[in-house]
């Protein structure tokens, strides 16, 4: 397929939801095959010794299924971040806002 293309390669069975911003690649590794949202880097200050960091926001499925996750964790220790259902994501929205605004 050629760079910039957003024709579909053969081995992808669904369309892309409206927010995936991959670009699929024939050659794509069975293991590195997901839609992927726009990320966002949120500027965090972790832990009571004030480290700076930036979170990583991005929504994923893996191609072929129906499951949609929104991942919230460092950008280079996935193993470390939290991987939650939309809804689960929501109701966690939820809390941190109501301990924000009691």
């Amino acid at each position: 397929m050629a760079p910039g293309s957003r024709g579909r390669p053969s081995w992808q069975a669904d369309g892309c939801p409206p927010w995936c911003v991959s670009e699929h690649r024939e050659d794509d590794h069975p293991d590195d095959r997901f839609h992927d949202s726009a990320p966002a880097l949120v500027p965090s200050v972790l832990g009571p010794f004030g480290v700076a960091a930036e979170l990583l926001v991005v929504t994923t499925r893996r191609c072929d299924t129906a499951d949609d996750w929104v991942f919230v964790g460092h950008p280079e220790r996935a193993a470390e971040g939290l991987v939650l259902s939309r809804e689960s994501a929501r109701r966690l929205a939820r809390a941190i806002l109501a301990q924000l605004d009691p």
